[in-house]
Formats: C-alpha cells, structure tokens, sequence
C-alpha cells in the first residue's frame, strides 16, 4: 500500500472506514489526500457523471436557498470542499436579485485543487471586469482537513461567521458525525446549510475514483455509502432542520449525450446524486 506521498498513481483500495478516530479512518484520509492532489489535473474533464448531474442539479438548489437568505445584508459564504471551484465560479457573478454575497471562504484538503480553484477566480475577474451589475465576492481560498482542523488555525477566524455552508460531492468522503461537527463550527445561528452528495444507491455500487491520463491507471478510495434518513438524522443531532424538499436523481436514458456520456448507460435507472437546505438553529443535541 502506497504510503501518503504524491508520487505516481496506482490502484489504491481500503477497508471502508468505520470510525472517525480509527487507524483505517486516518489511513483513508491520508490516501483521500493522495487522491485529491493527484486528481486535480482531470478533476473537470474526465466525464465524471456524478459531477455532471451536480451541475444541473445545483442551480435550483442555490436559487432556492438565496430566496432564504436576507437580502438587505452582506452573505458570507463558506464552501467546504471546493475542488476546483467548480462552484465558486457559481458565485461570482451576483444578479442584481442574489443577495449580497461579500465574501467566500473556499477550503479545500487539496493545495492542487486550490490552485486551479484561485486560477479560475483569477480568470473570472479577469474575463468579467466591466460587465457585471455587481462587485464580484472577495474569495480567500484555504487548505482545510476536517480530521485535523488544528493543522490550519486561520481557519479558526471563520468559525461561526458563515450565513451559508455549502458543500457539494464531499460527504462521501467524512464520518457523518465529523461533517456536521464541521459544518456547525462555520455557521452562524439561523444560517443555512446546502448540501449535495452521492446517492447512497450509486455509493454501494461504486466509490470516487478517475483516470490518470497520462497512465491510463485507475485510481480509486473508497467512499462512505450515507443514507439520506442517516445524514438527516445526525445533522438533527447538530441542531440542524431540512428546509422544503429533498432531492434525489437517476440517470435516464435521455441524459445520455445531453448531461453525462456514454459512462452514464451502467447507471440508467439508478439514484445517483441527492440534495437539500438544512437550517442551522444551534439547538442540537450535540456541541
């Protein structure tokens, strides 16, 4: 087994963690983290369908959630596990009926995915200097590990100051318990939560992974199989409550071409992705 390195890409598989301060759950992460800085260089262009049907999901989500948010305030926005900032780039160009979001915080666990997040910022504001109706958000972009939030103490500074988390595609990869705890130390009281993750049906069959272009190589972790009734019940836990409706989404065949490629035809008819709001009340039973 390879040790945590960012050497060359190789066939990696684990026993699925099962406790957040176990010895298998810090090897897991220590791969994760392998996996991350390795996956940075085809994260946006290896066809992956989940991400693809994230894309089409998320919109409605977001516009959802800002229809929550005061819009007579400045927003600070905390995204826990922004890649690539695939999803930052969703944020920067406010409408003039988006609240006012003046800040993101953009963490990931991947200093490589940072980069490219920062680098597609940098290109945005570049590309979008004089024609947009609004002042783009200030982004700060941070290394974060939430099994070691101590290894990064300017996190600190952004605890309990977020109106909304959003994290998408990333509670597969953390306990549940570890999650919310994460997700309850950046909001404020009465903020919103946004969350999207791989459907628990898609999680028992097959686990994140890509292919390395250059080898050809699958590199694969596995990932944690979270039931929707499970997540809802531990962030109940947290103080958390889910606002309108669930969503959950299957491949069908009309995706095919249109939002996945030829990968999606294995999961036709099969949930893949779900998403929600949960508000944060602080009245958890957990601290």
């Amino acid at each position: 087994m390879r040790s945590c390195t960012t050497a060359g890409p190789e066939y990696v598989t684990l026993p699925s963690p099962s406790h957040p301060h176990s010895f298998t759950l810090n090897i897991y992460i220590c791969v994760l983290r392998v996996l991350r800085v390795t996956r940075q260089q085809v994260y946006d262009t290896d066809g992956n369908i989940l991400q693809s049907v994230d894309d089409v999901m998320l919109p409605a989500l977001l516009n959802f959630v800002f229809t929550l948010l005061p819009s007579d305030l400045p927003i600070t926005i905390t995204e826990l596990g922004c890649g690539t900032g695939r999803n930052t780039a969703k944020l920067l160009s406010p409408s003039s009926s988006s609240p006012q979001i003046t800040s993101i915080a953009a963490l990931d666990l991947s200093p490589g995915m940072l980069t490219v997040a920062k680098q597609r910022y940098e290109t945005h504001l570049t590309a979008n200097t004089s024609n947009v109706l609004l002042a783009p958000p200030a982004v700060e972009f941070h290394e974060f590990d939430a099994l070691n939030p101590e290894l990064s103490p300017v996190i600190k500074a952004l605890e309990g100051k977020a109106d909304l988390v959003l994290s998408t595609l990333v509670l597969e990869h953390l306990p549940l318990d570890v999650f919310f705890r994460t997700v309850k130390s950046f909001l404020k009281p009465g903020g919103y939560f946004l969350l999207t993750n791989m459907h628990a049906d898609m999680g028992r069959i097959s686990q994140a992974g890509f292919v390395d272009e250059v080898t050809g190589e699958k590199i694969r972790g596995h990932s944690f199989a979270h039931e929707i009734s499970g997540a809802i019940e531990e962030g109940e836990k947290w103080g958390f409550e889910v606002v309108g409706e669930v969503g959950e989404r299957a491949i069908i065949e009309d995706d095919l071409g249109a939002v996945v490629g030829e990968r999606g035809k294995k999961w036709i008819g099969i949930n893949v992705w779900f998403g929600f709001v949960m508000r944060f009340s602080d009245m958890g039973k957990k601290g």
